[in-house]
């Protein structure tokens, strides 16, 4: 059994402190909130510079998210849960009421060590990708499993922003503890949360057609915030993800079919050749 979890917690040991991840930014009232997203990407061609996987590292190099994935349909003794299927949402839910008490996953199998991630990039992959990522693919069948990523953030100038997309099956984004973006499939619904996609969202994205525009949010380069954020298979099947953003002011261009190409979100400078996003933008902070 490992140790249990509990956002409320301020660990000193490294690995513990990496596991649990810093919560020291709190939500400006007087703040404009803001999704950063990830969004499904069909190329076959990821953004390089995570040559591991796509899921993440096993190592940190410097200031990245952290991922903890977990399988909701076992507890962490390997017993089957209930019901899972149905409960899946429901546990989803719970999670996000508590603004991300990682104590409520406390019960689910959870991946020996986290992975370590500065971009989300995921092309069209089998589902059983992020258990093998994790190194349980002997012990996790391929769905109903969600991966938990966090950290801390600061775009790389000040300015309005916001983070647009989409991922096949659960997306849901927090800015500190308080949700921004459900970017899931329509099929995925979290009945408890009340978010809903930005009024004025822009054109379609290159990327993804069924991406989410997000909540704008007023960022500062010298203020981090707390960032959430879950990715998750329901049934199995495929997969995949990318995450990207917009800032307030700023022209992007176009594709023929007049499908935004936004950039890459991205901790660390990883370039791409992508035709459905940039990556020549200065990346964002990440605080250690």
């Amino acid at each position: 059994m490992y140790p249990p979890l509990s956002s409320k917690t301020r660990p000193q040991h490294a690995l513990r402190r990496a596991f649990i991840g810093p919560r020291r930014v709190r939500q400006d009232a007087k703040g404009l909130f803001a999704p950063v997203v990830l969004m499904a990407f069909l190329s076959a061609t990821p953004a390089i510079g995570q040559n591991e996987n796509v899921f993440g590292r096993h190592e940190r190099d410097g200031a990245t998210l952290i991922g903890i994935f977990y399988d909701l349909k076992q507890t962490q003794q390997r017993e089957p849960i209930p019901d899972f299927a149905r409960r899946y949402v429901i546990e989803i839910d719970a999670f996000l009421e508590s603004e991300f008490d990682e104590a409520l996953f406390n019960r689910f199998f959870r991946a020996a060590l986290p992975l370590y991630t500065t971009q989300f990039s995921m092309p069209n992959m089998d589902a059983s990708a992020a258990p093998k990522a994790f190194g349980v693919e002997g012990l996790v069948k391929p769905r109903y499993w969600v991966v938990h990523y966090k950290g801390q953030i600061a775009p790389p100038a000040d300015g309005t922003y916001r983070f647009v997309g989409n991922v096949d099956d659960l997306l849901v984004v927090a800015i500190n503890r308080k949700v921004v973006l459900d970017g899931s499939r329509p099929d995925t619904r979290l009945p408890k949360l009340a978010w809903r996609e930005a009024p004025d969202k822009g054109p379609t994205v290159a990327a993804n057609t069924l991406a989410k525009y997000g909540t704008w949010m007023n960022l500062k380069a010298d203020q981090p915030v707390d960032i959430d954020i879950l990715i998750g298979e329901r049934p199995g099947g495929r997969f995949h993800g990318v995450l990207l953003y917009e800032k307030k002011g700023e022209r992007y261009s176009s594709n023929a079919k007049g499908q935004a190409i936004l950039p890459l979100f991205q901790l660390a400078p990883h370039p791409s050749d992508s035709a459905t996003f940039v990556t020549d933008r200065a990346p964002w902070k990440c605080i250690e």
